[in-house]
């Protein structure tokens, strides 16, 4: 995990984001065009763990501004995250980044390392 989260790191550049406006190309800090740190739209909402073994699923938020929310049960965590290609990052304000692998599947879903979030409401 921590090799694919350099990786990820490096793919990325890190942290650099400070709006959720898109353009071409742009260096840290900067607004940077689709594959190299935009945030496609897709990703954009409120998902919901599909199928939860437990009482408390967990809820992801992504913003257009590059925030990010997940709540389970009572705790909430926030942050910043980028995406790259099929590489989602997030920042949270306290604790460790992580990479997950990202994709939209089946009923328009968000698989956040082929576990299942669908649209929350």
């Amino acid at each position: 995990m921590t090799a694919a989260l350099t990786a990820g790191v490096g793919l990325l550049g890190g942290c650099g984001r400070t709006d959720g406006t898109e353009g071409d190309g742009g260096g840290a800090g900067q607004p940077t065009g689709a594959g190299d740190g935009a945030i496609p739209p897709e990703v954009v909402g409120s998902w919901s763990t599909d199928g939860s073994n437990t009482f408390d699923s967990t809820v992801y938020s992504f913003y257009e501004d590059g925030v990010f929310t997940e709540e389970t049960g009572v705790v909430r965590r926030t942050g910043r995250y980028e995406v790259g290609g099929t590489t989602l990052l997030t920042f949270p304000d306290e604790g460790d980044p992580k990479a997950f692998e990202w994709r939209i599947g089946d009923g328009g879903c968000l698989y956040l390392d082929e576990v299942r979030h669908c649209p929350y409401s």
